[in-house]
């Protein structure tokens, strides 16, 4: 379908004209040759897989008898380890133990001492098969050594490091042991020979090693469970390894390393040199020591060996079979390629070129307009993030997980942890050094040197302009509050040294969910609504810092809510309700009268705010340039001479508004422009409150007082009605016609237009079918 539009595309504009190319001479070579290899790659594929199947079982039955050798050997190293626990335990069980342990000097040769050696050396014995290896009890207060005789102390004497072969470096780390009994391998660079070592604190202030000689080990080591080539081998932290293939010390061909081996799972597969080995390994001893069992997988070699002999049986049967099946794949492979060759546009300069070619250059056209198609989206996707970030922050929309995949793709912070708002104002009649930048320009400006600050300073920030004015949000998981205010006074004074302007930068709270950025908005307006009647311009204030002078009695955050629903009436019109308003601001300063500096800021603010609103509200010129001129107004003496002189004039407004109704016009002018912009997919109450230069407030205040329904509802149902008709009335599909209506897409649409018709669109064009049908064909039937 998409190649024939394609094709349809390029007959209208004349790019170029259709021709059938002859094959190339070469081509039927080709079509044999690519039937001999289908041939050939079936019949291996026959093949290899019955070996396959039969290679699998035999190897998982050689694996599973691997497995039990192995377990057989670890349980071998682990009952030599639990004769070796139990002989510890049993000595420290002795009578004159826990003298000897206390006692500061024990005397070689003496009655005592030598009773305590024959014991211990009994109950080595007993506990211990076939034991001759050396072995030493050192008592830590003493510092005396015993190992088979009390009169000789092996330490003082040499035999630890000599006979032994430990260095005093040795000796002191391994008396240090603790009660969890460890393991070590030491060798002698002198001796042709290691030795595996077992240490453990046996009793309180009482360490009792023993050493076992690698060639018994090594001994051990080669149990006969295991196959012939398999190698095992002791391996302690030190890295030194006693080898069932090599007893000195090393690893012998395995390059094994502890901390790389005790990492790997118990059993895995390895290769080393070109012999991939099944390696298994277990810890004992606290893990100090990793016993390790290598067996080479035979198997790898013999598959050369069967491949080979599958490949040449699979040629065997291409040549006797693939003559035959040859002209039917020619004729049924090849042919629907050729008249797809046939079919394809080609350009007036590429007509000798070869189907290859022809397809090539087909699919680069079109990779061309999907990259076009692409950077479209993505803008898109940006502009989408942006409208969608202003309004989750507003609190025009809930953060569904539909908008917060949308803000993730736009490069909104979604996963930050915290996070706080900013709202970065420009102070339009502070002094410039020199004249300001355009607009527009200064608009980019500031939004790029404010992400570009935020970033640098490790902060996840998405900002967005809103107006006159730019939206932040910054997550706070690299930093806190403090960086982030250090930061936007970095971004101050950036913009006077560089771009000569001066801003003003209010932040919210440090909040922990997502859920809140309205909160957070709401809080950073307030701090900016602040800075406002504060006349503090060009700085950087925090919620934190206003919100204990912003509240209580005295504060102005009740003060700034009572003005900001002040100017909504006024611009609404609502000149009765803006009335009692500033009855409650008169009561509240009768009740709870500010410091002279805050009262004359709170008084000079909500003269303001009445001007500016009366400004926003299409009153008389005339009357307004009156007002703004009028001392008792501009300048009154008290709250009080205020509030008596805007009773007067919201009096005469209100019965001027009786007599004009000037609202109808407006809410005419809106909804008209609703009709004429629908099918913008950033149509949104925001947008149109912008256009007409008005509060959102003042908008839901319009549409309910009007025409009894909100912003969101009226949009919607708008967009719903005329999608019902292209729905009946068009072949269009339901994805093409919320496009059509201004939903982003047909999911949104659904929603919306079930909620306003109980079915979805799916549903409704199919009854207004079967309702149209009905009717034509009572029409057919009737006299």
């Amino acid at each position: 379908m998409m190649l024939r539009r394609t094709v349809a595309v390029f007959r209208e504009k004349g790019d170029c004209v259709l021709k059938k190319t002859k094959p190339y001479r070469g081509k039927s070579f080709y079509k044999l040759l690519a039937a001999f290899f289908a041939v050939t790659l079936l019949c291996s594929m026959l093949m290899l897989t019955q070996y396959l199947a039969n290679e699998k079982t035999q190897r998982e039955e050689t694996i599973e008898s691997y497995h039990s050798m192995v377990e057989k050997s670890m349980k071998n190293t682990e009952s030599m380890l639990s004769y070796i626990e139990e002989a510890g335990t049993r000595i420290a069980q002795l009578d004159g133990m826990a003298e000897l342990a206390t006692s500061e000097n024990i005397p070689l040769g003496s009655p005592e001492a030598q009773h305590f050696v024959r014991s211990y050396l009994r109950t080595v014995r007993k506990t211990i098969p076939a034991t001759d290896q050396p072995m030493f009890l050192y008592f830590q207060k003493s510092g005396r050594v015993f190992d088979k005789s009390a009169d000789v102390d092996p330490l003082e004497s040499g035999i630890v490091t000599g006979l032994f072969g430990m260095d005093a470096a040795t000796w002191d780390q391994l008396i240090q042991a603790g009660e969890e009994g460890t393991c070590t391998i030491i060798q002698d660079p002198n001796m042709d020979f290691a030795r595996f070592v077992y240490v453990r604190q046996i009793y309180p202030g009482v360490v009792w090693m023993i050493g076992v000689n690698s060639s018994r080990i090594a001994e051990d080591l080669s149990y006969y469970y295991l196959p012939e080539d398999a190698q095992t081998l002791f391996l302690t932290a030190n890295n030194r390894s006693i080898s069932s293939a090599n007893a000195y010390g090393q690893p012998g061909n395995l390059p094994l390393d502890f901390k790389q081996v005790s990492a790997l799972p118990p059993f895995s597969a390895r290769t080393w040199d070109g012999q991939t080995y099944f390696v298994y390994h277990q810890g004992f001893s606290n893990n100090t020591l990793q016993q390790v069992i290598a067996i080479p997988d035979a198997g790898v070699q013999e598959w050369i060996v069967v491949m080979a002999g599958a490949i040449f049986n699979t040629l065997v049967v291409t040549l006797l079979a693939g003559g035959s099946l040859s002209y039917f794949f020619s004729k049924t492979l090849y042919r629907p390629v050729e008249k797809l060759v046939d079919t394809l546009p080609v350009k007036k300069g590429s007509r000798d070129e070869s189907e290859f070619q022809m397809v090539a250059s087909t699919v680069q056209q079109l990779s061309e307009r999907a990259k076009d198609y692409e950077t479209q989206l993505h803008s898109q996707s940006d502009l989408l993030a942006a409208s969608l970030t202003t309004r989750v922050l507003k609190g025009e929309i809930f953060l569904s997980p539909d908008i917060a995949e949308a803000l993730r793709q736009g490069g909104f912070p979604i996963a930050c942890q915290k996070f706080v708002v900013l709202i970065l104002s420009i102070d339009e009649d502070a002094d410039a050094e020199s004249p300001p930048i355009q607009q527009e320009e200064a608009g980019s400006l500031l939004k790029e040197t404010c992400r570009s600050f935020l970033l640098n300073g490790g902060f996840a920030a998405y900002v967005v302009a809103d107006h006159t004015s730019f939206l932040g949000v910054v997550g706070l998981d690299s930093g806190g509050l403090e960086e982030v205010k250090a930061c936007a006074e970095a971004i101050q004074a950036f913009t006077v040294s560089e771009l000569h302007m001066q801003v003003s930068i209010a932040l919210s709270g440090e909040h922990h969910s997502l859920d809140e950025l309205h909160e957070a908005y709401h809080e950073a307006t307030q701090v900016a609504d602040y800075q406002l009647l504060a006349g503090e311009y060009g700085k950087t204030a925090t919620y934190s810092r206003l919100s204990s002078l912003m509240s209580g009695p005295n504060g102005c955050r009740e003060f700034l809510a009572q003005v900001n629903k002040l100017s909504n009436s006024i611009q609404s019109a609502n000149y009765q309700q803006a009335a009692a308003l500033v009855k409650e601001i008169e009561e509240s300063f009768s009740k709870h009268p500010a410091a002279m500096p805050q009262a004359k800021l709170q008084i000079f603010y909500l003269t303001d705010a009445i001007l500016l609103s009366l400004s926003d509200s299409d009153l008389d010129p005339e009357l307004l340039n009156h007002l703004q001129n009028a001392e008792t107004f501009r300048k009154p003496r008290s709250i009080d001479s205020l509030c008596q002189c805007t009773y007067r004039i919201f009096a005469y407004l209100d019965a001027k508004k009786e007599q004009s109704r000037p609202q109808g016009k407006r809410i005419e002018q809106i909804t008209q422009y609703i009709r004429e912009n629908y099918q913008d997919i950033n149509l949104s109450a925001g947008a149109v409150a912008e256009h007409f230069h008005i509060s959102l407030p003042v908008l839901s205040n319009l549409f309910k007082s009007e025409l009894n329904v909100g912003f969101l509802d009226y949009l919607h149902k708008f967009r719903i009605e005329r999608a019902k008709e292209l729905i009946v009335h068009t072949d269009h599909t339901i994805g093409d016609i919320s496009a059509m209506v201004g939903y982003a897409n047909s999911i949104t649409m659904n929603r919306a237009f079930k909620r306003c018709e109980g079915v979805t669109p799916g549903w409704y064009r199919q009854s207004a079918s079967s309702h149209a049908a009905a009717q034509k064909g009572a029409g057919d039937v009737s006299p």
